[in-house]
């Protein structure tokens, strides 16, 4: 009979995350997976719960339609707008004619293709279903336009076409009705070394998607440009940890303008668990302009281990542990 993993190894952070807190509680973790543990189990004696991760969701604390109201891009600014939130603008065009019979025209491939010859660039377009930032790219002409929904269309059926927006972006994480913690994300980046391409630094930096890169004076890098030893490169698009975006100014709580929006974004889909990404778009960068990217039924908090906040984690995981248990 092959042993139990070390719940310290599994693959899946989730896991390795419910483990850490059942311990705390007194519970019994098992991953149900072996050592991948993307689906794992807990039990407290009388009670277990099921938790499955990966393409899955562990988190019990939201409801399925609360999860899939946010999970859909499209739908989830559209709810937020309703609730008079300030949310990003964008139109959605589907990029690909499959199930056009199930929807009203005008948002089509050809339409998205008309929008772009006429659209102010650059534009932020990213798939309304996909997660860690994949795809979610800066474009900067009808070209490029063109050749992202030339990628796109191979995995999803619909994107969301968004004005370029430049602010201060930060993370809330929203539990139970209240901003649990809180930090500023930076896009990714890479420094020169007087020797190695643009592409070559990219790539051992194991930074994901297609990005613009522009140096500190803001022109843009090609990728075949060797920068000198010292000179930082930041890369447009999503500011995402797994997307090579890194964090900074953790802090329990948020500031009170801050948690406010994070807040009634939560409570506008009815999620009691969310990550919230905002961007502060104020001229003194004081918090008075704020405008909602997205809104995370499912975010990842790898970022609280990054910052050796153990006591957070399990903060998190005791309430869904709370939720779950039957």
């Amino acid at each position: 009979m092959a042993s139990e993993p070390d719940p310290r190894s599994l693959k899946s952070a989730h896991a390795r995350y419910a483990a850490h807190a059942a311990a705390g509680c007194g519970y019994v973790f098992r991953s149900l997976d072996g050592a991948d543990g993307y689906l794992f189990e807990v039990r407290d004696g009388k009670r277990h719960a099921l938790f499955a991760a990966g393409q899955g969701s562990p988190y019990a604390l939201n409801d399925a339609n609360a999860a899939s109201l946010a999970r859909d891009k499209s739908f989830c600014a559209e709810a937020l707008r309703a609730a008079n939130l300030p949310a990003i603008p964008g139109r959605l065009f589907f990029v690909t004619r499959r199930w056009s019979e199930m929807r009203s025209p005008g948002r089509e491939p050809e339409d998205a293709r008309a929008f772009a010859a006429t659209v102010e660039y650059p534009v932020f377009c990213k798939p309304i279903s996909a997660s860690n930032g994949l795809h979610a790219e800066v474009i900067d002409d009808a070209a490029a336009f063109e050749d992202y929904v030339q990628r796109v269309s191979r995995e999803h059926f619909a994107i969301l076409v968004q004005p370029y927006v430049s602010g201060e972006e930060h993370r809330v994480f929203v539990l139970n009705g209240r901003a649990l913690f809180s930090y500023r994300k930076h896009q990714p980046s890479v420094v020169g070394d007087g020797r190695s391409t643009l592409s070559e630094l990219i790539a051992k930096a194991e930074i994901l998607g297609r990005r613009t890169a522009r140096n500190e004076a803001g022109v843009v890098v090609t990728r075949d440009a060797v920068s000198p030893r010292g000179v930082r490169i930041s890369l447009d698009g999503p500011a995402n940890r797994s997307a090579g975006g890194s964090s900074a100014d953790l802090v329990d709580g948020a500031p009170d303008r801050l948690a406010q929006v994070a807040i009634k974004a939560a409570d506008a889909l009815g999620l009691k668990l969310a990550g919230i990404d905002i961007f502060d778009v104020s001229e003194a960068r004081d918090l008075s302009q704020q405008v909602i990217i997205e809104v995370n039924s499912n975010p990842m908090i790898a970022t609280l281990e990054d910052h050796n906040r153990w006591d957070l984690i399990d903060v998190i995981w005791r309430a869904n542990f709370e939720a779950a248990l039957r």
